[in-house]
């Protein structure tokens, strides 16, 4: 009997005849719950007798596996206290078919093993009985369980928050661990595999109980709107007695004294503001702490206007390399001078950065030293906003070394900020092995997709046990300079043909590490390169662009490095691909020009018709085999294309049938996107407003969406939201500038080009510098739009309107209506008119004046007219009703003559 490669290795460790880690011996002594259907027994005894080295069966109970169908708590309760052995019996058939999966079990009781990650569970702040539950099932999965929170720890499954410096919670925030609610076990165990772990996130502040001082408001929400907040998120609003948390505005409140005295934990508005934000519960410690009265937080309080200057208006201050105390005084100081501050070190506007200066060693910084940049004691700022502005030459001076892969203050906080926040949020959701994509593999190998379908896929290997990934170094320049590529998830051997790719092309890869995204995070990668057009099954921190091979592929091919958003199949797809809807499709590629640039466009779209898991036809490709025509403007549509269409009904639809497919996942009706009486593709479907042929090609429904607009960025704006430049320049934007004072924006505004101009500010800072004075001299006022304009743009990939982002509100100015005096239903419209004629007459009789000519002319104008009105709608009655105007006219005429 021939044995497999996991059987040799088995007894190649020499556990045939010894115990495995568990206390498990081979062969495997299996004793069968009568509760297993008999067809079940039979074929578990066939299999057993085809390999008995590894199990056989006992009579008695003793000494053996118990072998159950499925656990039950008070069964096991039971045969534990029995001391009794108990396996489930999914484990002894994946145990057959795979003996090396016996080294990997932790303990029994053992079901199977459903949770097969390295890693450990931990278990925090549970009530005992939830504990005990949820420490059983994962007993029951294959887990293992820790007691403390440590490098090998995989989740943290909590009930609830804790603020404690020491506690669990904080420590897993620290070390980027994935906190889940209990209800995360449950769910696996419900359903025997792995689920997603964003649909059991700990909720940020998940049992924490709050009390409310009176008044107590943040910097950008209300007392009502933090509550609701607050409870939103998992929080409990208590009373004061029963409070972990007091919320109060600063130190002098009564609330803060007694809650101190009580023991209990004290923070300002600021704390829960930032932990709603980055969606955890933080620690109340340095500038999240409880500030003294009529101290400056980061925002513009009122309680400082009436001592700031504008001596520093045009400094631009880095506080990054300051600590948090500092920090927050630094933050005081700037903001009474009238300075500007930041923690990004690359803004290319800073002209200060401030030190605790260390006057016996150099300090690693990000901050290009070539330029005319102060590296100074923060002294000199706490002596400018103590009176006149200092001289920088007259404070220490601190020695720095300009290396930002080795700054290690601006990565912690960009960890401590961004990673917590996001990166902690996405971790493996499925507990399948990771599915190569035929496609893709077409594209990788050079082979047919017919044939890449029919093909078996390639067994992706398990993650490997070390925690260090190989970096390959670059063999030469190129477009790839000075960047690693991460490699996670993909199959060994297509990744040493994807590394020489990326190494010969300037770049480093990271690699050699399976489906360990963890390990590869260690390598520090620039980008992950993804196997598959469909969304990763590992987790992977969010600031890390994930990009496919397509992406990889173009950048080699064309020698530019793409943005990952140029193309959508550039990024790994929300939803699984290819799909199986379209894998009978053939699809014709038509509408582009015969230059080099339509070349590249039909080679982006002929890719992401084979990501979708289409065939795209060839030259050689018969009319009749033809199952759609896709055209990318109808500009260029050939007539005998439109006519073969026509003739065998095929359906012919535009660009956004595929987009469409793609971003949704799976096949929209090709009804919505026919191009025949639509002279472009814009308004075929109503997920994309611009016109691709307006911009040339399909490409720029995505990259050219902001084409011929000039984009200006308000300093502070971009300060508050430092992605909004790369976003402009991602929609292919005509310029991107940045201004700070309105003078500024009145000569970017003369300068520019022709084209739409797109000023990008917050509501308070138009109104606080009077730019609605430059908005009246602008022929449109909607050129003032807020940064959600911006984003929302990017983000949906088309232009949205600016008129429901402006930042002034125009109101249309409507003249009143006179008021209308009172008309009855009942009254003859004759009766209405000679009524009207005698008040006239009433008024000029009162006022005196000597126009009785002008009167009868107007009566007799009036009565003409009235009688052409009642000629023309041939009523009866009209010579009299004339008359009788005239002798009422001649007797006022009388009167007043008299």
């Amino acid at each position: 009997m021939k044995r497999s490669a996991s059987d040799a290795q088995l007894v190649a460790h020499g556990e045939t005849k010894s115990s495995t880690s568990s206390g498990i011996r081979l062969p495997l002594l299996l004793h069968l719950s009568p509760r297993i259907p008999a067809d079940q027994q039979a074929e578990l005894r066939v299999l057993v007798s085809s390999k008995p080295q590894y199990a056989c069966f006992a009579e008695s109970e003793e000494k053996a596996l118990l072998v159950l169908p499925d656990f039950q708590q008070e069964e096991l309760a039971a045969l534990e206290k029995r001391k009794r052995r108990v396996v489930g019996l999914p484990f002894v058939l994946r145990f057959l078919q795979d003996p090396g999966l016996l080294s990997k079990v932790p303990a029994l009781p053992l079901y199977d093993l459903i949770y097969r990650c390295p890693g450990a569970l931990c278990f925090s702040a549970m009530e005992p009985w939830q504990r005990t539950r949820s420490q059983t099932l994962a007993k029951w999965m294959g887990a293992r369980c820790a007691q403390d929170v440590a490098s090998g720890t995989e989740l943290l499954v909590a009930a609830r928050v804790s603020i404690h410096p020491d506690s669990k919670y904080q420590e897993a925030l620290a070390r980027r661990i994935p906190i889940v609610k209990p209800s995360y076990l449950e769910a696996v165990w419900e359903t025997k595999r792995l689920v997603d772990v964003q649909l059991h996130h700990l909720l940020p502040l998940a049992g924490l109980a709050i009390c409310f001082d009176a008044d107590c408001c943040g910097d950008s929400q209300g007392p009502t709107t933090l509550k609701d907040g607050a409870v939103a998120t998992g929080g409990q609003i208590v009373p004061f007695d029963k409070a972990e948390v007091v919320i109060v505005a600063d130190t002098s409140r009564s609330l803060y004294k007694e809650a101190r005295k009580r023991g209990q934990q004290v923070a300002p508005p600021k704390w829960l503001e930032r932990c709603l934000q980055i969606r955890c519960a933080l620690q109340i410690s340095g500038d999240l702490e409880v500030p003294q009265p009529g101290a400056v937080s980061g925002s513009s309080p009122a309680s400082m206007e009436s001592n700031c200057t504008t001596m520093l208006e045009r400094c631009v201050l880095c506080l990054l390399y300051l600590e948090a105390g500092s920090r927050e005084a630094a933050r005081a100081w700037a903001w009474r001078c009238g300075a500007w501050t930041t923690l990004d070190p690359l803004d290319p506007a800073i002209t200060h950065v401030l030190f605790n200066v260390l006057l016996d060693a150099a300090v690693v910084v990000s901050v290009p030293t070539d330029k005319e940049i102060y590296f100074l004691d923060v002294s000199w700022l706490e002596a400018c906003a103590s009176g006149n502005k200092a001289l920088e030459t007259d404070f220490p001076r601190q020695q720095v070394s300009y290396n930002p892969t080795c700054d290690t203050i601006y990565s912690t906080a960009m960890g401590n900020v961004r990673e917590i926040s996001r990166g902690l949020r996405r971790v493996r959701s499925t507990g399948a092995e990771d599915v190569a994509d035929p496609s893709l593999t077409a594209a990788l190998a050079g082979r047919p997709l017919s044939r890449a379908l029919s093909d078996p896929p390639p067994v992706v290997p398990a993650p490997v046990a070390d925690m260090e990934p190989h970096i390959s170094p670059p063999l030469s320049e190129g477009i790839f300079t000075g960047l690693v590529l991460g490699m996670a998830g993909w199959p060994h051997d297509m990744e040493a043909q994807i590394v020489e790719q990326i190494c010969t092309n300037g770049g480093s890869a990271a690699h050699g590490i399976g489906s360990n995204i963890n390990a590869l995070m260690t390598g520090k990668p620039n980008m992950c390169l993804c196997w598959g057009n469909g969304p990763p099954v590992f987790a992977t921190p969010a600031q890390v662009p994930l990009v496919t091979v397509q992406w990889l592929q173009a950048c080699i091919a064309e020698q530019t490095l793409h943005p990952s958003s140029a193309f959508p199949h550039f990024e790994p797809g929300k939803h699984p691909m290819p799909l199986s809807s379209m894998s009978k499709f053939v699809i014709r590629i038509t509408g582009l020009q015969q230059d080099r640039k339509s070349s590249r466009e039909r080679w982006r779209l002929e890719e992401l018709v084979q990501v979708l898991g289409a065939a795209v036809a060839q030259q050689n490709t018969r009319r009749s085999e033809l199952t759609h025509i896709v055209c990318a403007e109808p500009s260029l549509l050939q007539s005998s294309f439109a006519e073969l269409a026509a003739k065998r009904q095929i359906p012919l639809v535009s660009v956004q049938w595929l987009l469409d497919s793609f971003r949704l996942g799976s096949l929209q009706p090709d009804g919505k996107y026919g191009i025949s009486g639509i002279s472009g593709i814009s308004g075929i479907s109503s997920s994309s407003d611009v016109s691709a042929s307006a911009t040339g090609g399909p490409v720029a429904c995505f990259t050219a969406v902001l084409a011929k607009c000039d984009i200006l960025l308000s300093k502070t704006t971009l300060a508050n939201t430092p992605d909004l430049h790369k976003m402009a320049k991602d929609l292919a934007a005509a310029s991107v500038e940045i201004w700070k004072t309105a003078d500024e924006l009145r000569n970017c505004l003369q300068a520019r080009r022709e084209g739409q101009a797109i000023i990008v500010v917050d509501k308070d800072e138009a109104h606080r510098n009077g730019l609605e004075s430059i908005a009246a001299n602008l022929s449109e006022r909607q050129s003032f739009v807020q940064p959600s304009w911006l984003s929302e743009t990017y983000s949906q990939r088309r232009r949205l309107p600016v008129e429901s982002f402006g930042v002034f509100v125009t109101e249309d100015v409507q003249e009143p209506r006179p008021a209308q005096g009172a008309s009855y239903a009942w009254q003859p419209a004759e009766m209405k008119r000679l009524e009207e004629v005698s008040e006239q007459a009433h008024q000029e009789k009162e006022s005196k004046t000597g126009g009785s000519i002008n009167l009868l002319s107007a009566i007799q104008a009036s009565a003409e007219q009235q009688a052409r009105r009642d000629k023309e709608s041939k009523a009866g009655g009209s010579i009299n009703l004339l008359s009788a105007l005239k002798a009422g006219a001649e007797q006022k005429l009388a009167k007043l003559g008299s």
